[in-house]
């Protein structure tokens, strides 16, 4: 449908047509993890098209739904935007933020504004705990419906709005300096606030990325809890926040200052496990040295009531109600919060299935995809022992069924062992003949195999990088009950991407298998059986398999670059891990399923290096959020030998560009130094100059700043 067409519904839905009112509204730093939420809560263009907000910002690139960036660094175009728009927020650069506040506080303007400050949770970080006085206290948190799931929580209570009078700040003076002129602001036509959140994640995390990376690229990672981890962390989802915001916005509520956090009673250690137990291995350590100066805070916010009181907002057109994306917190939202990680660092997962006859190179095929995307290689015997070793329900249930088949199984040759000694009479001078169930090999039913197949797939490492399942399944019937609900759709966590076929002859496989015939698996009579009972299964798997594409290779050599094309033939996969220049793929000798092992040529070797490449380079580019530092320590890892192989004219370039950044660095006291003392009288006086359009507007200044340095000398500042 064109604009034209919907326009024209619109306006001839005459009393039903919605009024639209367009703001203007600045947006700090559109392209950070808050600023791009707060793009997306802001923005309606998918909603109205004919008279959209129109949002202004600073950023590396136009977020979608923005309309203009602009040069924040330059006071004077940054002023220009401030005062012509209707909503200011800052969260970040707390001397621009400054800078505009002024700006909106002297200026002359007919219009309402709204000036919102997010606030750092820091400036509660040195406050010491306050302790509950008493029963009635915990009674109306538990009415509440707060949980108090670890004992300390019993002995303080949570800091309210209202306790901002004893809030201690040793540091970010600047902050605390600008939260006092805004809280106290009494310019009608200027609505200022301070929102304070916890600690921000969501999306594709900030605060946590670290956290988050180490866990999903490092299998045996163990992620670091600081001291004893007893800390309260305060947390809030970035579209939670961006939410409250966007609440203050439409509401303008009598309070200025405003708690962001969740209802979850959170601490370092729980955080942490948490991300352990459902991104990575579950695996973590005590350090004495902090990671990251937000996961050391120790203070508790209670989740603000200034949009939760019926009768102070009785409209309800304005729906004050929080639409809460992550009410419950982080723990109960984590496996949410996993698919937002991967959705916006834009991470792949190389699911597949590798299907063949017997002696077709399976195994060999499934270790060399492993090795070279980092996934795990899923066999049944590994997996089995595995499980025979972990003390879990699932693992004993695997003891349990195969010492039964076992024993059934001895039972069942033990009557024909007896049986057939009755027949034969031994020849005097022999020895008896003696039953040796030794080589008995018990196999676990269908049943027990999807049990095992599903607790495997729903891993974390099979979640969030992907598997490659080695010849399993091997009928219609363990596909369905593997990949398939009751409701009788696939399962969308473990379903497969893709399947290669390795499609060869009946007579090409049993040339493959005599190549190994002193392995007692590929004897001639089971290779005839086995290969009987795959034809038997084949053309239902393949017609299973054509729903999510199928490789049918016939070519051994190039079975391993017909696969990576395969497997990228959507584009090349991005995944979040390390990948080293000198690693070449590496192929066990020892195969499940033998086939002979290819060697890898130079040219092969080449192909790897830059399909590895490709990877690294797909981290700047794609969807939200990809490049991102998504693979920052690859970058740094590879500084050193990039340096190397730059020109004489490019190794110039990096010196002045170092430079540069030295000069900035040094130049940074100095520039607030100005940004503290002179930048903000000069605001006032060129704003008076604007107002007054004095004839000599040079002298004007100068009397105007001499005056305001009288003034400070005579109060002693």
């Amino acid at each position: 449908m064109s604009l034209q067409t919907r326009s024209m519904e619109r306006t001839s839905a005459g009393e039903k047509q919605q009024t639209w009112h367009q703001n203007r509204i600045f947006i700090e730093e559109m392209n950070t993890l808050i600023g791009s939420a707060l793009v997306e809560e802001f923005r309606n263009d998918n909603e109205n098209d004919i008279n959209p907000n129109i949002i202004i910002g600073n950023g590396d690139n136009l977020p979608r739904g923005a309309t203009k960036l602009i040069n924040a660094a330059d006071p004077k175009e940054l002023g220009q935007v401030v005062l012509d728009c209707d909503i200011v927020i800052f969260h970040q650069n707390y001397c621009r933020a400054e800078y505009a506040y002024k700006l909106l506080k002297h200026g002359q303007y007919q219009q309402s504004k709204i000036f919102i400050l997010i606030s750092n949770p820091l400036t509660w970080s040195t406050t010491p705990l306050k302790e509950r006085k008493n029963d009635e206290t915990a009674m109306r948190q538990s009415m509440g419906g707060e949980t108090e799931d670890q004992p300390f929580f019993k002995k303080y209570d949570k800091f309210t709005e209202n306790d901002l009078p004893i809030r201690k700040i040793h540091y970010l003076e600047r902050l605390k300096n600008l939260e006092q002129q805004i809280i106290v602001c009494d310019k009608p036509q200027l609505h200022a606030y301070i929102i304070t959140p916890g600690l921000i994640y969501g999306n594709g995390e900030d605060i946590l990325y670290d956290l988050f990376k180490t866990a999903w690229m490092t299998p045996d990672a163990e992620l670091p809890i600081y001291g004893d981890g007893n800390n309260i962390i305060p947390m809030i989802h970035v579209n939670d926040l961006a939410n409250i915001v966007n609440k203050t916005v439409t509401l303008t509520p009598n309070e200025r200052y405003i708690f962001a956090v969740d209802y979850e009673n959170m601490t370092q250690k729980k955080l942490v496990t948490t991300i352990a137990k459902s991104v990575g291995n579950g695996f973590t350590k005590n350090v004495t040295t902090p990671i990251e100066k937000m996961l050391t805070i120790n203070i508790w916010l209670r989740p603000t009531q200034v949009f939760e009181s019926e009768d102070q907002y009785i409209d309800a057109k304005k729906n004050p109600i929080i639409i809460w994306q992550c009410k419950e917190g982080f723990a109960k939202n984590i496996l949410k919060i996993r698919d937002q990680f991967k959705l916006y660092r834009g991470l792949d997962t190389v699911k597949l299935i590798v299907h063949g006859g017997t002696a077709s190179g399976k195994s060999n095929l499934c270790k060399q995809l492993a090795n070279f995307y980092r996934i795990p290689h899923i066999q049944i015997k590994p997996l089995i022992q595995e499980l025979i070793e972990q003390q879990s329900e699932l693992g004993e249930l695997v003891r349990t069924t195969l010492q039964q088949v076992k024993d059934q199984l001895v039972a069942e040759a033990l009557a024909i062992f007896e049986a057939e000694k009755k027949k034969k009479k031994v020849p005097k001078g022999q020895p008896e003949p003696v039953f040796d169930p030794s080589g008995i090999q018990p196999r676990l039913p269908d049943s027990v195999l999807i049990q095992i197949y599903k607790w495997r797939l729903d891993q974390n490492d099979a979640q969030n990088l992907g598997y490659v399942l080695d010849g399993f399944p091997k009928t219609l019937e363990q596909y369905e009950k593997l990949f398939i609900n009751e409701e009788g759709q696939l399962i969308e966590s473990i379903k497969p991407k893709g399947a290669i076929y390795l499609e060869y002859s009946d007579e090409q496989l049993k040339e493959k298998a005599k190549q190994h015939n002193d392995n007692p698996r590929y004897q001639e009579d089971l290779v005839v059986k086995r290969l009987a009972n795959f034809r038997k299964n084949n053309e239902q798997l393949l017609a299973q398999y054509e729903q999510f594409d199928i490789k049918r290779i016939s070519d051994q050599e190039s079975a391993f670059d017909q696969s990576k094309d395969f497997i990228t033939r959507n584009g090349p996969i991005l995944v979040l891990q390390d990948v080293k220049d000198e690693e070449v793929v590496q192929v066990d000798e020892q195969q499940d399923d033998i086939s002979p092992s290819p060697q890898i040529s130079s040219v092969q070797q080449e192909k790897v290096a830059a399909v590895q490449q490709s990877q690294v380079q797909q981290s700047q580019v794609g969807p939200k959020k990809k490049g991102d530092q998504l693979n920052k320590s690859i970058n740094e890892s590879r500084l050193s030998k990039d340096n190397k192989k730059l020109t004489d004219e490019q190794k110039q370039d990096l010196i002045r560009q170092q430079e540069r950044e030295l000069l900035d660095q040094r130049s940074q006291p100095l520039r607030q130094y100005l940004a503290d003392n002179v930048v903000p009288f000069l605001t006032e006086g060129l704003i008076n100059i604007c107002e007054k359009h004095p004839e000599n507007p040079l002298q004007f200044l100068a009397d105007f700043l001499e005056q305001k340095g009288n003034e400070l000398q005579a109060l002693g500042q």
